[in-house]
């Protein structure tokens, strides 16, 4: 078995990190950089947590409904890898183009299966702006929470088994950094 922390960091260097800087809401902007949980309404009962993952490669595109049957999804983390980080880099420009948003019945499908947890190696799973935020509005009211910009390789996705969770509950932001660990074979 192998483990390696599949969460960004975003240095000082960073243009993520000089555009958090410039905000007028800095303290919020820094909690969206880099790998992070949102909690606009609601945040996770708990700070540290160890969950089975489920992975769908979505570099082909995202999954439709028809692709989710038979998933046992309930209390996991379901990993939708893009392949955005790996391709584009992080804060790039092509990465912020990449269309890796899920369909609104796609999503609502999802949060039917019960996940705790949906990761993406992008900027969520919804297009930027109020999709985005409704989305992961939507996840919390089911008890389910989005993490964004986690970092995946096709030898992570492959052999991925489970994830350990740790969220920065005691930021003020509604971005929450947090660090993931992967365990995969």
């Amino acid at each position: 078995m192998k483990t390696e922390c599949i969460s960004l960091e975003v240095g000082e260097s960073h243009p993520a990190y000089q555009w958090a800087k410039r905000q007028s809401d800095s303290v919020g902007a820094f909690g969206h950089i880099g790998t992070h949980i949102d909690c606009y309404e609601r945040s996770p009962d708990a700070s540290r947590y160890e969950v089975d993952a489920v992975v769908i490669d979505c570099t082909q595109g995202m999954p439709e409904a028809g692709a989710l049957a038979g998933l046992d999804l309930q209390g996991r983390a379901l990993v939708l890898y893009t392949a955005n980080v790996e391709r584009n880099g992080y804060g790039a420009p092509a990465y912020g183009k990449m269309l890796t948003c899920l369909e609104e019945r796609v999503l609502e499908q999802l949060l039917e299966m019960g996940p705790a947890f949906i990761l993406v190696d992008s900027y969520g799973i919804g297009l930027h702006g109020e999709q985005h935020i409704a989305f992961d509005k939507k996840c919390e009211a089911s008890g389910c929470f989005v993490i964004e910009n986690v970092f995946l390789n096709r030898e992570i996705c492959a052999g991925l088994i489970s994830l350990s969770i740790s969220i920065d509950m005691a930021s003020l932001s509604t971005g929450k950094r947090c660090e993931v660990i992967a365990l995969y074979r």
